[in-house]
């Protein structure tokens, strides 16, 4: 009984060393902070055209 729990206990580290060896793969180098030449993104100005009301178009019809 005690060399099943000890069977068990090395094949759970073994699983557990492998797993925390794949949870550090990632990227790999120094790390570094970006420059701050990048520009903030901005806001478009985005101009819409006036859409005519209905009392503009009822002027224009009077008018005519």
């Amino acid at each position: 009984m005690k060399e099943m729990h000890l069977k068990q206990l090395k094949r759970l580290s073994s699983l557990g060393v492998l797993l925390i060896t794949l949870a550090g793969c990632g990227q790999s180098g120094p790390l570094y902070l970006p420059e701050d030449k990048a520009e903030p993104n901005k806001p478009q100005q985005v101009t819409t055209p006036v859409a005519q009301t209905q009392s503009s178009t009822t002027e224009s019809k009077q008018d005519q």
